[in-house]
């Protein structure tokens, strides 16, 4: 794949005009680092998460499975405000540390992947810089800077970017932020069967990894109401 192939956001996509730096900083560390591509998302708390910006349908890829899943690298490095390398994927010991998400990002032709969180200067969290590389690959010394450099640059510039005081409707635009229909669909599909947000958040996460489609996909579709669910009944009035 190419640089720049397929981007998450297309070239004339409108939301591309708020992200300008943030996506050259992107597009920029994968020769300093020397991998296939990357990807930024912000948080706004361990389960609160969205894309802000891929460079190729990968990276988008890489990203979706590990929100649907609700685990992989990306959450580590925010939890824990440590890098996340992890050299080749195919390892035994990667598939016994996230049994569902390994498998399937091998079975995506991805081997290496790394992940460093956003650096702000109070050492506050906000998201974390995603890297990924076809083949298996041990960043070396220069490498792991150029990520962590990458990383630090892109704390401040992300939340400069993507400022609500200077763009009062970023944090709504639906095409910046596609992750936050699933927390609308799940309010709904919440609504309909009559359970917590949480459990609603947990059966739309299983629905589209045993459906194997993208979470926002499916979202999308129970917010247009193409997707409905009956109300459960209570255990014990079933005949």
């Amino acid at each position: 794949m190419t640089h720049g192939e397929d981007p998450a956001h297309r070239n004339d996509d409108p939301a591309l005009m708020l992200l300008g730096r943030t996506r050259a900083l992107c597009e920029g560390c994968l020769d300093t680092v020397g991998v296939d591509g990357s990807a930024v998302a912000v948080f706004a708390g361990d389960t609160t998460r969205d894309l802000v910006y891929a460079t190729d349908s990968t990276a988008e890829s890489i990203d979706e499975l590990q929100f649907t899943l609700g685990e992989g690298p990306c959450l580590a490095a925010y939890r824990s405000h440590r890098p996340e390398l992890h050299a080749d994927m195919a390892d035994p010991a990667e598939s016994a540390r996230w049994p569902a998400f390994a498998p399937e990002l091998v079975a995506l032709g991805v081997r290496g992947i790394y992940a460093f969180p956003l650096g702000l200067w109070n050492g506050g969290r906000v998201g974390v810089l995603e890297l990924y590389s076809d083949k298996p690959r041990t960043l070396d010394g220069a490498q792991y800077r150029a990520a962590e450099d990458c990383a630090a640059m892109l704390g401040p510039t992300v939340l400069e970017e993507l400022d609500p005081t200077r763009y009062p409707s970023v944090w709504t635009d639906p095409a910046l932020f596609p992750h936050g229909n699933v927390h609308v669909a799940a309010g709904m599909m919440a609504g309909q069967l009559r359970i917590s947000p949480a459990d609603a958040i947990s059966r739309l996460r299983a629905m589209a990894f045993a459906e194997e489609r993208r979470i926002t996909a499916l979202a999308e579709d129970i917010i247009a109401a193409r997707v409905t669910f009956p109300p459960e009944e209570p255990r014990g009035e079933r005949g």
